[in-house]
């Protein structure tokens, strides 16, 4: 599976390199920018997995770039010393030095792509958990209004839904949901 990348630098002799260095190794290589707001479009249009930055563009810098626009893919920054340590501090943002070592640049898109993959797992999990508590929260709420509108414990309430959900041929949460509702109304 290729890896989305847009490259973002002022050189264009370098980003040439870059692009056949990426393409050499499987990376396809969605875009070219050498102004900081041309970047913020390129990423909103193509959604890239990574961005290879320098740091100074013509019109705007990569922090103020990733503040816009940090959450929607990785970043790897190709820096002088200088601003490593400033855009490390002031970023999550992985930085190499220039001049650019091959092995060294696709070892460090490999870790961002693995780490990207990691996250976006982890975020689905922390969503389906949110919507599962929401789910449970509204079973829990129709519990309560059928313990005191029809005097039942709680594993009663929890049975009657469970019962008329099934023969209705419903989800739980659908049923329960119905129930609010028709209270609501």
């Amino acid at each position: 599976m290729a890896i989305d990348v847009i490259i973002a630098l002022n050189n264009d002799v370098i980003s040439q390199k870059i692009k056949t260095i990426l393409t050499g190794n499987g990376y396809n290589v969605i875009g070219m920018c050498t102004y900081g707001n041309e970047l913020i479009r390129t990423i909103r249009q193509f959604s890239p997995s990574i961005v290879i930055s320098g740091y100074k563009f013509k019109d705007i810098n990569l922090i103020d770039i990733y503040e816009n626009i940090g959450d929607e893919c990785s970043f790897l920054a190709i820096v002088n010393e200088p601003y490593r340590s400033f855009v490390q501090e002031a970023t999550d943002i992985f930085c190499i030095s220039s001049p650019v070592n091959t092995s060294l640049l696709i070892n460090t898109l490999d870790i961002i792509y693995q780490s990207e993959k990691r996250v976006k797992k982890l975020k689905e999990k922390v969503n389906d958990l949110e919507v599962k508590i929401n789910e449970r929260k509204v079973i829990e709420k129709v519990k309560g209004i059928l313990m005191l509108e029809m005097s039942i414990s709680e594993q009663e309430a929890y049975r009657y839904i469970q019962k008329n959900s099934m023969n209705a041929g419903l989800k739980m949460i659908d049923y329960a949901k119905n129930i609010l509702n028709q209270i609501n109304h």
